[in-house]
């Protein structure tokens, strides 16, 4: 029964130890948050997407936006996806959140190890273009 209990025990253990091996071993992302200019000189957009409109939110002449936080991972997919402010409430944040998944990046020369960055993006929802601004930004107040 002893040796069963130290084996039982030696192996949970060392399956404790393997596993902060591998989380050591990841490659934690740059953080390009507010530097546009920064990311842009490691990851370009191959493929944006435009998120669809809800009809809803059309039929009501409702405009807004969802800003987003996210890593683009070492393929260039938007991972780790947190939304950061949405107006007006929820209203657009599931067709965002659709489009920005399928969002494309490719690194760009200086970046050929494909080092994975934080940043964030905003999607805009409007049904005039000049308003969708204007809301946008007064939600920041």
């Amino acid at each position: 029964m002893t040796r069963f209990l130290f084996l039982t025990s030696a192996l949970a253990l060392s399956a404790c130890n393997s596993t902060s091996v591998v989380q050591d071993s990841v490659i934690q992302p740059i953080d390009f948050v507010g530097d546009k200019n920064a990311l842009e000189k490691m990851w370009i957009v191959s493929k944006n997407d435009y998120p669809i409109y809800p009809t809803d939110a059309a039929r009501r002449g409702i405009s807004g936006c969802v800003d987003f936080s996210f890593v683009i991972d070492s393929e260039g997919k938007a991972q780790n996806i947190q939304v950061i402010k949405a107006i007006p409430d929820s209203t657009f944040i599931n067709s965002a959140t659709k489009s920005l998944k399928k969002f494309r990046w490719q690194p760009t020369k200086s970046n050929d190890g494909r080092l994975p960055a934080i940043t964030t993006l905003q999607l805009d929802f409007s049904t005039a273009p000049v308003m969708k601004v204007a809301e946008c930004i007064a939600g920041d107040a």
